[in-house]
Order: structure tokens, then sequence, then C-alpha cells
């Protein structure tokens, strides 16, 4: 897959190149307002880009999350009825595993949408991506609402993912574990890290190095 910017809405993004490969594990790092979230929407299709091209493969499935999509959520369903709907190849025993790593354990799987607050219907909404059949994830903050406990199972269901994923993260935990590659946006603008996270602290295009 690749993605070239030559000029993104608000002029947020320039001269921006990206390419990912089948397995990366990339993670998006920099201060908040500075167009994180923005780049996730280019990649995902919800915002087009002024100029520039994005190039997917053919076979290219994408799963996209963001802090405001809860709304395709179907509020009269249960979680459970939800996470089923989502994948004909799901069965029960599958869905009951993520609602437990997702915090909606027993009988609070069997809790309809439309009573959940906000910060758990994020959790289905991220439950959900997780078992669509995708082969590429787009996750905004997917850690957000999550405890210690749902970190470390996301993190695991990651690590395991046989696609790529681009991850907008602050969890040190995320990017210690999960990046092979960062996007970097830094006081200079955007750019591509080829490397982990600790290789990034360690040099010296670290701000802070």
């Amino acid at each position: 897959m690749c993605f070239k910017y030559d000029k993104c809405q608000h002029n947020i993004i320039h001269r921006f190149n990206l390419y990912v490969d089948k397995k990366d594990k990339i993670c998006v790092i920099g201060k908040n307002g500075i167009g994180k979230s923005t780049l996730l929407k280019l990649l995902a299709g919800s915002l087009e880009p002024d100029s520039g091209v994005i190039r997917l493969h053919r076979a290219t499935k994408a799963g996209y999350f963001g802090q405001t999509n809860i709304s395709v959520l179907e509020l009269s369903n249960t979680i459970e009825k939800e996470l089923l709907n989502c994948d004909p190849c799901s069965n029960q025993e599958k869905v009951r595993r993520i609602c437990g790593s997702m915090m909606f354990s027993g009988d609070l799987a069997l809790k309809k949408i439309s009573c959940l607050s906000g910060g758990e219907k994020s959790r289905v909404l991220l439950s959900r991506i997780l078992l669509t059949p995708a082969n590429l994830l787009l996750l905004d903050e997917p850690d957000h609402h999550l405890d210690m406990e749902s970190c470390d199972a996301l993190i695991e269901a990651l690590e395991i993912f046989n696609g790529a994923s681009i991850i907008v993260t602050h969890n040190e935990a995320f990017l210690h574990l999960l990046a092979t590659k960062l996007i970097v946006f830094g006081p200079d603008g955007i750019s591509v890290f080829n490397g982990t996270y600790q290789e990034y602290l360690d040099s010296s295009l670290n701000p802070g190095y």
C-alpha cells in the first residue's frame, strides 16, 4: 500500500510519502492537535487530500477505529449480538472471549448498546473491528478507554494480527512492544522513522535527544 500526499486539508500535512508492508506495525506519535487523527481519516478514506494519491492493493480490507465513529453501532443489539453480526465466521466462544478482554465478561455481554456510556461504546467498536475480517487496521488511540488488563489483551491481539496496523498512541507499552516503524509529527513536519521506538529514542532524530 502506498500513500502520497502533496498537501492535505487545512495545510496540516505536506509532501508526505508512506509505504505500508503487509506485516508493518506502525505507530503515529506527536503532540495533540498536530494532525495525527487527520492522517488516519485520510488513510481510511473519510477525508480527501487536496492533492496526492492513495494506492491500495485490490485485496486490502481496512478496519478503522476513530474516536468519534461509534454511531455505526446498532443501538437495539446486545453487545454479543453486535459482535456476532460483524463476522459470519465468529462463534459465541470467540465473541465472549473478546468481550471479556474488553471488560464485558459474563452477563455484561448481554447489555444493549443503547444502555452503554460513550466509553463503553468505544470498547464495543474496538471489539467489532478486531473481529471484522481485515488486513489493515487503522486505530486512533484505541487504548483511551481501556484498563491495563484490556490494553495487554489488545497488544497481544495486535501482535498476532495477520496484517498491517497503523496506530495513533501515546501509550509507551504500545510503542515499545508493537512499533516496527514510526510516523513522527515533529517540529519540522511529518516524517517516517524506519525502526523501533527504542531506536527512535536513541537516535538524533528524537527532539529530546
